[in-house]
C-alpha cells in the first residue's frame, strides 16, 4: 500500500512539473512556424529547437495537454513573450496566422501560379489545373488567357495551408465583390464585354502606370476603335514578341522586330483588340476603362521631361516630333 501511496505521490510530482512549464516564458523573438500537413510531433519539435529558448520545457508542457495528438498544419507566428502554455494553446486550437497575398501585373496565368505558389501550400501545377477545370471558368468557356479577368492585382490575405481550387474560388469571390453594381452600371454603358474591358485595361496598364493619366490613355485608345484605327499599341507587340521568345527577354526599347511579330495579340498587324489580356491590370487601369477622360487625342508619346507620362495630340505630324524627342532621348541615353 505504502509503494502505490508513493508512486502516486512521485507521478503527481513529475505531470506537476509539467504543468509548472507552463507559465514559462519561451519565445525570445519573432520568428515563424510551419507545420505541414501530416507532420509529426518530432517534426514540430524539430521546427522549434531553434526558435524557443528552452525546447525541452516546452516539450514537457506540451505533453501534459497531449498536444502530441492534436497537431494542426498551418502557419503561426511566435512572438516575443508567449508561454509554453499560450504557445501549446494557439498551436493546439489552430490558431494560424495569415500571409498578405500580392497578385501583381503578371503576363500569363503561368506566372501568376508561380509566384502564388511561393506563399501558400498548393504549387503552380495545382493552381492552373484548378483554373482550368473550375466549373464555372468552363461553363464561360474561359482558358488561360480570358481567364486572367478574374485575378484582379492586389494585396490579399491568405492562410499558407490554401489548395488551388481554394485559392481559385477565393479570387472569384474577390472579382465578384470588385464588379459592384456602380462598376456593372459603367460596363453595361460602355458597350464593351468584360473581357474587352480587361483587355484594353491591360494595354492602358502597360503604356501607363500613373493612375492619373490613365483615364487620358484609355480614351485615346477608345478614339482609335471608334475612328476605325488600328490600335498600333507597342505593349501588344512586346507581349506577342515574348510568347514566341520567352518572356525572360528583357525590352526596353521597341523595334520593328517586335512591331512586325506574326500574332492575333500584335494590334499593329490586326485591328481592334487582342484576344485576352496582356497582363492583370489594376483596378485603377480597369476603372479608367469605365470612366476614360474626355478628349479627342488619338496620337501619343512618352514625354522625356515628365517620366512616365506622355504627350497627346491629334496631329500627326505634331506626334512624329513628340516621338521624334523620346527616340532622341533613348539614344543619348544609350537605352537599346
Amino acid at each position: 500500500m505504502k509503494k502505490i501511496l508513493l508512486f502516486i505521490i512521485i507521478l503527481i510530482f513529475f505531470q506537476s512539473c509539467g504543468y509548472l512549464q507552463g507559465n514559462k516564458e519561451n519565445v525570445a523573438k519573432e520568428s515563424v512556424l510551419y507545420i505541414p500537413q501530416n507532420a509529426s510531433y518530432k517534426q514540430v519539435l524539430d521546427s522549434l529547437r531553434h526558435k524557443l529558448s528552452d525546447v525541452e520545457s516546452f516539450d514537457s508542457y506540451a505533453k501534459t495537454k497531449s498536444y502530441q495528438k492534436n497537431i494542426k498544419a498551418g502557419r503561426y507566428i511566435l512572438t516575443p513573450g508567449k508561454t509554453n502554455e499560450e504557445l501549446v494553446n494557439k498551436l493546439m486550437l489552430g490558431e494560424e496566422d495569415e500571409i498578405n497575398l500580392m497578385i501583381t501585373n503578371e503576363p500569363t496565368i503561368f506566372h501568376l501560379a508561380r509566384d502564388v505558389a511561393k506563399k501558400i501550400t498548393a504549387d503552380s501545377a495545382e493552381i492552373v489545373n484548378a483554373i482550368l477545370n473550375h466549373p464555372q471558368l468552363k461553363e464561360k468557356g474561359l482558358d488561360l488567357e480570358t481567364s486572367k479577368i478574374y485575378f484582379i492585382p492586389n494585396t490579399y490575405r491568405f492562410f499558407w495551408i490554401t489548395s488551388g481550387e481554394d485559392f481559385v474560388n477565393r479570387m472569384i469571390k474577390e472579382h465578384d465583390v470588385f464588379w459592384n453594381k456602380k462598376r456593372l452600371e459603367k460596363l453595361k454603358n460602355s458597350g464593351m464585354t468584360e473581357l474587352e474591358v480587361y483587355t484594353l485595361a491591360s494595354i492602358v496598364q502597360m503604356e501607363s502606370s500613373k493612375i492619373d493619366e490613365q483615364p487620358k490613355v484609355a480614351r485615346a485608345y477608345l478614339n482609335r476603335l471608334e475612328q476605325g484605327h488600328y490600335l498600333q499599341a507597342d505593349p501588344t507587340s512586346v507581349y506577342a514578341w515574348k510568347l514566341q521568345n520567352g518572356f525572360t527577354q528583357q525590352v526596353q526599347r521597341v523595334y520593328h522586330k517586335h512591331l512586325k511579330t506574326i500574332s492575333a495579340y500584335n494590334t499593329y498587324k490586326n485591328p481592334g483588340l487582342p484576344p485576352a489580356p496582356i497582363t492583370l491590370p489594376n483596378p485603377s487601369a480597369i476603372d479608367a476603362v469605365l470612366s476614360p477622360a474626355e478628349h479627342d487625342f488619338i496620337f501619343f508619346a512618352a514625354d522625356p521631361d515628365r517620366p512616365g507620362y506622355h504627350n497627346f495630340t491629334s496631329s500627326y505630324a505634331e506626334h512624329l516630333k513628340n516621338a521624334k524627342k523620346y527616340h532622341n532621348w533613348l539614344k543619348a541615353n544609350n537605352i537599346k
